[in-house]
């Protein structure tokens, strides 16, 4: 009868959705950072600004993901308002704890992780008009990103009231219509970014089936979007709700921004990784992949390649011309790959298979560089 009585007076608590989603994301995040550095690594690439971009997209997602979690654990994210509002250092503790996260949300974490991704599109397509649109949309993530840092730090109308405020936001102008606009902007940057290279990827002198194969990889890369899409809907849905009992109904909305900061980063390590993924797959993958990609074509068709070779400690690269042969066989009459397989699309650039008419790559937007 007592344990009943202490579950009746014990408050309600609906955050442990978002420390589980911080624990499970930080992992998965982590993960795929590691690989891409990796993947660099084993084509003794350099660090490009990309990576870096990536790296500090990682440091401000973990970082993001642990205030939450703090927030959620001893800051009472997760309760109702009436209970907090009676604990006011819980209160003063979750009003800094959303201010940094403000502050790391879109400037630290989703714009970088955006620009690193739009970075690589850049590299691979050297088409004017698609590298202008590249351009427009990155300018448009760095407008959004720098909106909301700009609105963090000057959301209070007396600066000296930050540390003080309490969770109402007394004294100070609400950021909420501010995200009401930056919201569908970050959404409408994710589209762009999932859409931008496939028109490109059509346009090229490839079987169908590559094309698709191609359309599939671009389009996992901009799956950002969807968690994007997520979290602006809920935010319109509920944002008046919230902001009477915003502890409580908070947790939907934390939980999708630590799923959309993990995931676009995800998003921006996809492309890159792919080297090091064919490498880990089995051999007998391997020659499977072999038999049915591209490079098996009549001989009227020719490969631009993009071949690297280190020369007194210096990598020199130029792009070649490759005619397709048949490749060695094996002891039960299988044919092996060529040593020029289509291992990497970062390292081989694409390589996208084209006919004897096309006479330059570059000409149909494809830089191997």
């Amino acid at each position: 009868m007592f344990n009943d009585r202490a579950d009746r007076d014990r408050p309600l608590y609906s955050g442990n959705a978002v420390v589980g989603t911080a624990a499970a994301i930080a992992i998965l995040q982590i993960f795929f950072v590691v690989a891409r550095l990796g993947t660099r690594c084993m084509q003794r690439m350099k660090l490009r600004v990309d990576d870096y971009l990536v790296l500090l997209s990682l440091i401000a997602s973990l970082a993001k993901s642990t205030i939450y979690v703090i927030l959620a654990t001893i800051g009472g994210l997760g309760y109702h308002y009436d209970f907090i509002s009676q604990v006011p250092e819980k209160a003063l503790l979750q009003s800094k704890g959303l201010f940094a996260i403000q502050v790391l949300d879109y400037p630290f974490n989703i714009t970088p992780a955006k620009i690193a991704l739009l970075l690589f599109y850049v590299r691979i397509f050297t088409v004017r008009k698609f590298q202008i649109c590249a351009y427009i949309v990155g300018s448009l993530v760095l407008g959004v990103g720098l909106a909301t840092f700009v609105d963090a730090f000057f959301e209070c109308q007396n600066m000296a009231i930050l540390g003080t405020k309490s969770i109402t936001n007394e004294g100070c102008v609400h950021g909420t219509f501010v995200f009401l606009v930056l919201s569908p902007l970050n959404s409408l940057t994710g589209l762009l970014i999932l859409v931008l290279p496939i028109p490109s990827v059509w346009k090229l002198h490839a079987p169908r089936g590559h094309k698709i194969a191609l359309t599939g990889i671009f389009l996992l890369s901009g799956i950002g979007a969807i968690a994007s899409i997520l979290r602006m809907t809920v935010y319109f849905t509920d944002y008046r709700t919230a902001m009477h009992d915003p502890t409580w109904l908070s947790i939907e909305l934390s939980t999708l921004a630590v799923i959309e900061g993990g995931v676009v980063l995800v998003a921006a390590c996809l492309m890159s990784i792919w080297p090091l993924f064919t490498r880990l797959m089995p051999r007998r993958v391997q020659v499977s992949l072999s038999r049915h990609s591209p490079r098996q074509c009549p001989r009227d068709y020719h490969e631009y390649w993009y071949l690297r070779e280190i020369r007194d400690g210096k990598i020199w690269e130029k792009l070649a011309r490759w005619r397709e042969v048949r490749g060695a066989e094996d002891s039960c009459g299988n044919t092996l790959p060529s040593p020029c397989s289509l291992a990497d699309l970062e390292d081989q650039r694409l390589s996208i298979l084209v006919d004897e008419r096309v006479t330059d790559p570059l000409k149909h937007g494809v830089r191997f560089s």
